[in-house]
């Protein structure tokens, strides 16, 4: 339950070994370098540093473009779930830099981004055309040549006009009586259900703006023609159709090349991303430091049992550096490290998603980790259901090289289902009841019943009661742990007055309440009420010492007995144990009874029976262990981190050689 201790180091190093000494403290993994104050000063040394850090930066843009260019053409795809599950290629930090050529790399992100700008111009180009096809179709039926509608002859000109089919006649007759007979007009095919009459019409350039005025009292719509439409209308969309597919084939011969240098260039970019991601988180943390001409100073924390290794991996460097162990500067809070033991380990996962500890505070993991899996057991509560789920999670565990929190969280949930075997064993449900439910299965019904010691169909109330005293355990639990930290912090009367006095009335409550039932001699009633009146007198006397006067000090401390109906509502809270367990059997003999009503069915019915059977079983261990996860971690987040934990602290994130397509071998040397 313990975090780990951490301690603050400076180091002082000549710039002609900077780079490679902080990349051995990198190989270490167990530095965190810190943003002091004057580290923006610019030296030389700083200078070419932030010059590289650019440069880096730059290279792995270009390394984002290649993988987001060519994924959707790679034929070996490495999936996201692949590198969760570890299934990754292991290689050593001198092989990944080896394999990085910068030079070819840049040339490749050349050449492909130039194929990505004919892309784009094929794209759009093709785009504009199909458009202009459009545009075309709406014009096939004009028997003239589209330049009579763009530009026109010396002496003629033409237009296009939609208007009203109501007013197509008026403006016909208009014309005529305001041209005469020096105008030509043909009317275009109807589009569909269209209101719209639509006129291709050809006059005299003298006449021009009589027909504007014509159109434009009767509201007419001129259509604009493509200003590159010269030819028929035919003729301009057999055109456009013949550069849309020279287009086509240009992108479909663009993309055949990107698919022909996908592999190779994806298996580039993520070797240089892999490396340029070390060397990008290596310079900034030598940026952190303070520069001068010829030195850089760096501070950084570390775990105190990591500072014998620190010392000898910076050894060889002693003449070109000072190293020393100092505090921390004035209200400096060290990053907090979870440390615990490897059967608590697993459930590390569930405390940071809550919240970092603060460093010096109580690290909950170890503390809530028996609850959880018993809570997390109790909830499923089903040894078939258990089974299965722990050799599913087993298998992947064994096979693959999970990512280290995703084996935490595997590990957390086996340990789990491993409990609920043993809850289902002791409440008789394998499989909701399939054990009594099938005939073929009544060969097990003796080590069923042997094993069985709580029939919480019939008998809920036990279970209840069990779930209840669970609760009321983890509660008390978390008031002593706060109890412990008051008193370890020096805080003994608030220890006293704020947990003790809870502890006291409400323990004296429970043995008032156990007593009067006869579940224990009468003769503890007596002391029973005793202890729990002391524990009343505790609060009353201590809960309201913020107040200035007598009156509001006695009125504050009588009102906070109410509290007690919140830790009653946090007992009753653990009833969701009974309910989710009993949830999991029910949902369990229904679907075996579903089984054997249609197992009966001529010919299919055997079927029928496995299939209800398997999905059913699937469907229900799939919601039940959701529903187990998330009501066992809200006991603890809700009813038990709420008494004591003080999730204000900041994570501890070393300077390490992370990579993300490849697993970087444990053994390899800082470049």
């Amino acid at each position: 339950m313990a975090l780990a201790e951490m301690c603050k180091a400076r180091i002082a190093v000549h710039k002609s070994v900077a780079y490679e000494l902080v990349g051995k403290l990198q190989a270490l993994g167990c530095c965190e370098f810190v943003e002091q104050e004057g580290s923006t000063l610019d030296s030389r040394a700083m200078l070419q540093l932030h010059a590289n850090q650019h440069e880096i930066e730059e290279l792995l843009s270009d390394v984002r473009f290649v993988l987001r260019m060519l994924e959707p053409f790679e034929t070996e795809k490495e999936g996201s779930l692949a590198r969760m599950l570890g299934d990754i290629p292991a290689i050593g930090l001198s092989e990944l830099a080896s394999k990085v050529d910068k030079e070819r790399f840049k040339s490749f992100v050349a050449d492909l981004r130039e194929k990505e700008r004919k892309m784009t111009e094929y794209r759009a180009e093709s785009s504009r055309l199909k458009g202009l096809l459009s545009q075309a179709a709406l014009l096939k039926s004009i028997k003239y040549p589209l330049e009579l509608f763009t530009t026109g002859s010396e002496m003629i000109g033409g237009a296009v006009y939609s208007v009203l089919k109501s007013s197509a006649a008026e403006m016909i007759s208009k014309l005529k009586s305001g041209l005469g007979d020096f105008f030509e007009f043909q009317e275009l095919e109807p589009n569909g259900k269209d209101s719209f009459s639509i006129f291709a019409i050809l006059y005299r350039k003298e006449d021009q703006e009589k027909v504007q005025d014509i159109c434009t009292e009767l509201s007419a719509n001129r259509i604009d023609v493509p200003k590159e439409f010269i030819l028929t209308a035919d003729e301009e969309l057999e055109r456009i159709k013949v550069s849309v597919d020279r287009l086509e084939k240009d992108e479909a011969s663009v993309c055949s090349e990107l698919a022909g240098c996908a592999d190779e260039g994806m298996a580039m970019a993520r070797t240089c991303g892999d490396y340029w991601t070390i060397l990008k988180d290596r310079i900034n943390s030598m940026v952190s430091g303070l520069p001068t001409e010829d030195v850089f100073i760096w501070s950084f924390w570390m775990p105190e049992v990591c500072l014998a290794k620190v010392k000898k991996t910076i050894e060889p460097y002693e003449s070109m550096m000072e190293f020393a162990v100092i505090g921390p500067d004035e209200n400096e809070e060290a990053p907090t490290l979870l440390k615990n033991a490897s059967w608590s380990s697993s459930v590390e996962p569930l405390t940071l998603m809550f919240g970092t500890p603060s460093y010096g505070g109580v690290d909950p993991t170890s503390l809530m980790a028996p609850f959880f899996f018993v809570f997390l057991g109790m909830c499923f509560g089903d040894a078939g259901y258990g089974l299965v789920m722990s050799g599913i999670i087993g298998y992947f565990l064994i096979r693959h090289r999970l990512q280290p929190t995703l084996r935490k969280f595997f590990i957390m949930l086996n340990i789990g289902m491993l409990c609920s075997v043993i809850f289902g064993a002791i409440t008789g449900s394998w499989f909701g009841d399939s054990v009594s439910a099938f005939p073929f299965m009544s060969p097990l019904l003796p080590l069923k019943n042997a094993l069985q010691l709580l029939d919480p169909m019939n008998d809920p109330m036990t279970l209840l009661m069990i779930s209840l005293a669970l609760g009321f355990i983890q509660i008390i639990f978390g008031l002593l742990i706060a109890f412990r930290n008051n008193w370890k912090n020096g805080e003994r009367f608030a220890a006293c007055a704020d947990q003790g006095g809870w502890i006291v009335f409400l323990v004296g409550l429970l043995l008032v309440g156990i007593s009067m039932s006869g579940a224990i001699p009468g003769m503890y009633i007596i002391p029973s009420k005793i202890t729990a009146a002391a524990g009343a007198l505790i609060l009353v006397a201590t809960q309201g010492r913020g107040r200035n006067n007598i009156a509001g000090k006695i009125f504050s401390g009588v009102m906070s007995l109410y509290n007690v109906t919140g830790y009653l509502g946090d007992v009753l809270s653990y009833s969701r144990l009974l309910a989710l367990g009993l949830g999991s059997a029910a949902v369990g003999m229904v679907i075996n009874l579903l089984a054997k009503l249609v197992v009966g069915v001529p010919y299919v019915g055997l079927i029928l029976a496995i299939l209800i059977f398997v999905l059913g079983h699937t469907f229900s261990i799939a919601v039940n262990l959701l529903g187990a996860f998330i009501h066992s971690l809200r006991l603890q987040y809700v009813e038990f981190f709420g008494k004591f934990y003080d999730a204000n602290g900041r994570d501890f994130t070393p300077l390490r050689n992370s990579t993300m397509f490849a697993r970087l071998e444990e053994d390899s040397a800082a470049q």
